[in-house]
């Protein structure tokens, strides 16, 4: 099974770097994609030991469980968490507020994924070059996202490992 993680994350890497190489407006939106699903893997593997019963409807485990709702969650163990990393192709990463941002990136990738071609009825959609614009920026800010996300999974990984 960790083979399986382990080449799922390294076909996702491989897909981030190609989007921050390419910038092409596909490969953003395949890489905001492949952002959330990196952010709720680690929220996930993170909140099914801290708080396994936002997992369960009725004694059963549920089928989906929202990213948003796992960022709250986890904003009420962390409230202010700020972090850095030094990322060889990105540089120094940080944020004030992880899992803030987290909920603040969300919104944007929302208006992403769903805002190509939807619109308020009898309202425009953005121009095609304003949109790519604003979808390399936050395929960009998601890939930062997951790296800070993912040394605060291993950091937490290892405090849990400590305690045992």
């Amino acid at each position: 099974m960790k083979n399986l993680k382990y080449e799922s994350y390294r076909a996702a890497n491989n897909l981030l770097n190609d989007a921050i190489e390419n910038k092409d407006l596909p490969r953003c939106i395949a890489a905001i994609a492949v952002c959330e699903s990196i952010i709720a893997d680690r929220l996930q593997s993170y909140l099914k030991y801290k708080t396994p019963v936002i997992f369960l409807e009725k004694g059963k485990e549920k089928i989906f469980v929202p990213t948003g709702v796992m960022v709250s969650e986890c904003l009420k163990h962390f409230p202010e968490l700020r972090i850095n990393i030094n990322s060889k192709n990105l540089g120094v990463i940080e944020s004030k507020n992880l899992f803030n941002d987290i909920r603040i990136w969300l919104k944007s990738r929302n208006d992403i994924c769903h805002g190509f071609v939807k619109s308020k009825p009898g309202t425009p959609t953005k121009e095609i070059s304003a949109f790519h614009e604003a979808a390399i920026l936050v395929a960009a800010e998601g890939i930062k996202l997951t790296k800070l996300v993912s040394k605060w999974h291993k950091q937490q990984l290892q405090i849990t490992n400590k305690k045992k």
